[in-house]
């Protein structure tokens, strides 16, 4: 049998032996989405506060791009990529995008991007969408790159000096 120690990290199993670990010992194979959503915007949120005490430009500004997918092989598993950069990302598809300034502790909203399959769906359906989301796939398809902070200057790509990204907002919370 195959070595199932992580490269990363010896003293944990590979997440695919973790994965088929749980797969094997779960007795109850349903997740409820209510429970799946709140999980994943908790994560999302320890993962983020995580990577942006790391701080890992010392003190300097930089970006966090989030790209979560399945993975075919754990049709039940999402893998979360917390990505960072000191010069502002390129906006790809599948992506959320935050500017951290440590210095000052802001936190701004730069852009959420669906897969690219997802996005026409939305524009069709955009009454239940938030604007914001629908302008961005709209400045996506359309290669807007300065809706996205990014000019061309002496033929290069560049961070738009004044571009201001977006304050973090409440999200609403339904409880039943």
């Amino acid at each position: 049998m195959a070595d199932t120690n992580s490269k990363y990290d010896p003293s944990r199993k590979t997440v695919g032996a973790i994965y088929r670990d749980a797969q094997l010992s779960s007795h109850d194979s349903t997740v409820i989405n209510g429970d799946l959503t709140n999980e994943l915007m908790k994560s999302l949120v320890d993962d983020l506060n995580e990577t942006i005490k790391s701080n890992p430009y010392e003190g300097k500004v930089f970006y966090i791009t989030v790209h979560e997918k399945k993975d075919l092989q754990m049709p039940k598993a999402i893998l979360r990529r917390m990505i960072t950069s000191a010069k502002r990302p390129y906006p790809e598809d599948d992506t959320i995008v935050f500017r951290v300034d440590p210095k000052t502790n802001d936190v701004k909203f730069c852009w959420c991007l669906p897969h690219w399959s997802e996005m026409d769906n939305v524009l069709i359906n955009a009454h239940g969408y938030d604007s914001e989301y629908v302008e961005d796939i709209k400045a996506w398809k359309s290669n807007d790159l300065e809706h996205f902070g990014i000019i061309k200057e002496n033929g290069r790509l560049i961070a738009h000096p004044f571009h201001e990204d977006r304050k973090l907002r409440k999200r609403a919370v339904v409880k039943n």
